[in-house]
């Protein structure tokens, strides 16, 4: 944002992250004035680069902070995302900013997954609620708020301490889901799939599980893996929670967590389990409970490690949920999970989780420190460009380092706006990156050669020391172009410090497919799309940029008539 005097642009953005196709949506606008005085405001919604809707507003201001509103139309498109720009001017001066906006029919449609982990303050949890809109994130997971595995509600009050010792108020976990309701944010419950606390198996041994030498499995002896058979008490008393936890709070559905390994067990009465066969039928019992409690429910499904995604790719999941590990522990690792994902998802959208835990021990240190934050923008920028969704956001300002969520790292100002850049531009051109019909296509004779027209060293896959070049295609056609610049990288570890990147200027692109091309980065005019000028060889002039550069061909995409609503 650019600011001015004698009037100030606080916050211009949405009021939710994402509204129905051709619904209005409500735009706030922050402003802070020295002085009484009147201004112009003039809103413009941009598809790609050309501007669809034009508003017009005048307003009195006082002096002081105060909030506008601007209502303007949204095309009848679906699952598209729209730039925002607001040029706000007054005698004598005048102030932009930009922002963006998602038409959807739901968040599945665009998970941009965050957790929150904090529950002991209900005010403090309702801001971090609507602070996320900012990242455009449509749905949030409440990790670890419930009173036990095995009961989410204590047994008296609203405020307890939980199984590890954290202080939690069931009165901030309704105000944050409450919060996200008013601002288009919906809200999981975490439930856990795998067990519960000694207590709970003390009490109920024969619903343990076993391993082959009779040892009960768990986790650390903390938590106890349970039998999840179809009739069994453990699973019935699960499908209950979920149920409650909908009802009772007002969740929208339910994140089900699972540990991982092991894949298999013994049961109590010695039959052998397999996770991986019972999952399926777990999540279409889960989607039909919580639906029956909450209309509009729906649940997540942790696949960690990947298991077991073609087992249960059919269950009525909202999105394929995959927590990544090593040995999967490279960019092309990650891109291969994003294909496998959407080709047996039937058109559903892939979250990522995969957390920086290079950021853990490096908080102190200056140079590293940049280096951990580069790896979170770098890995958001792969998972982006291959058509996936990154989970790594605790709150509005942390990054998570462990799977255990309240591990997390807390961001400066200007390390925020980076990572955040990138998720704001995953939702102005979400019909560009992860459409349900996107497919990537051979990259025919794609060539980057820079200033002085030595050609860069580019690769079909994430690799350290070469330009990753990933052409897709949207399901109306479009050509999209994604340019992932890893030169300065000497591996390609996604949890790993990263040489912070350096703009990348003069480039020109050789891309014989297309006509009328333009080009975005996150980093690069606030996102906004530039067209590209014919150069020298047959090539396109790139626009300077760092890290992540999409282009598109204008050639395909739709014309669109500009409307202009002035007061």
């Amino acid at each position: 944002m650019t600011t001015g005097r004698p009037v100030r642009i606080r916050r211009f953005g949405p009021s939710r992250p994402w509204f129905l196709p051709g619904s209005m949506a409500e735009l706030e606008l922050d402003l802070v004035a020295a002085a009484r005085i009147r201004v112009t405001a003039t809103v413009e919604l941009l598809d790609i680069d050309v501007v669809v809707e034009r508003v017009v507003r005048m307003f009195r201001l006082a002096a002081g902070a105060g909030r506008r509103a601007v209502r303007i139309p949204l095309p009848e498109a679906r699952r598209h995302g729209y730039g925002l720009r607001l040029a706000l001017e007054w005698p004598g001066g005048r102030a932009s900013a930009t922002a963006a906006v998602e038409a959807l029919d739901g968040w599945w449609e665009s998970p941009r997954h965050a957790a929150m982990t904090d529950f002991r303050s209900p005010r403090t949890l309702a801001a971090r609620v609507a602070a996320l809109r900012d990242w455009h994130v449509t749905v949030v997971q409440d990790y670890d708020w419930m009173y036990r595995h095995y009961r989410y509600e204590p047994p008296a009050g609203t405020s307890f301490i939980d199984a590890l010792g954290r202080r939690v108020s069931h009165n901030a976990v309704r105000a944050g889901v409450h919060a996200g309701h008013r601002v288009g944010i919906a809200t999981l419950a975490y439930g856990s799939v795998y067990g519960a606390e000694r207590e709970y198996v003390d009490e109920h041994p024969d619903e343990r599980v076993f391993d082959e030498a009779g040892v009960p499995l768990s986790l650390g002896e903390t938590f106890y893996i349970n039998d999840l058979r179809p009739g069994r008490p453990w699973r019935r008393r699960l499908l209950d929670e979920y149920v409650r936890a909908c009802r009772r709070f007002g969740f929208d559905g339910v994140h089900m967590d699972t540990y991982g390994p092991p894949h298999r067990a013994v049961a109590f009465d010695g039959e052998p389990i397999d996770f991986g066969a019972l999952y399926a039928g777990l999540i279409a019992d889960a989607a039909e409970r919580v639906a029956g409690a909450r209309p509009s429910g729906r649940v997540l499904f942790n696949c960690v490690e990947g298991f077991p995604l073609e087992a249960v790719a059919s269950a009525p999941a909202a999105a394929l949920y995959l927590e990544l590990w090593p040995p999967d522990e490279r960019y092309a690792d990650v891109v291969r999970w994003i294909e496998r994902a959407r080709a047996s998802g039937d058109g559903r959208q892939v979250v990522i989780a995969a957390y920086i835990s290079a950021l853990r021990d490096a908080e102190h240190d200056p140079a590293r420190r940049s280096g951990a934050v580069e790896a979170a923008i770098l890995l958001t920028s792969v998972i982006s460009a291959a058509g996936g969704y990154h989970h790594v956001l605790a709150e509005h300002e942390r990054v998570l380092v462990e799977g255990y969520y309240p591990e997390a790292r807390r961001l400066r100002a200007r390390e925020a706006a980076d990572l955040r850049s990138a998720w704001v531009f995953g939702a102005r051109y979400v019909h560009l990156l992860s459409g349900p019909g996107l497919e990537p296509v051979a990259g025919g004779s794609v060539e980057l050669v820079d200033a002085a027209g030595h050609p860069i060293p580019t690769s079909d896959t994430p690799a350290a020391g070469a330009v990753w070049v990933r052409p897709t295609r949207t399901e109306n056609g479009t050509r999209v172009l994604h340019l992932v610049d890893l030169r300065a990288q000497v591996d390609d570890r996604w949890d790993a410090i990263r040489q912070v990147a350096c703009p990348s200027s003069g480039w020109r692109l050789r891309w014989p497919e297309a006509r009328t091309p333009v080009a975005m980065s996150p980093w690069t005019a606030g996102g906004d799309a530039a067209h590209l000028r014919p150069a020298d060889g047959g090539t396109w002039a790139l626009p300077a940029f760092r890290r992540w550069l999409v282009a598109a061909d204008r050639n395909h995409l739709n014309s669109h008539e500009t409307h202009d609503s002035r007061p």
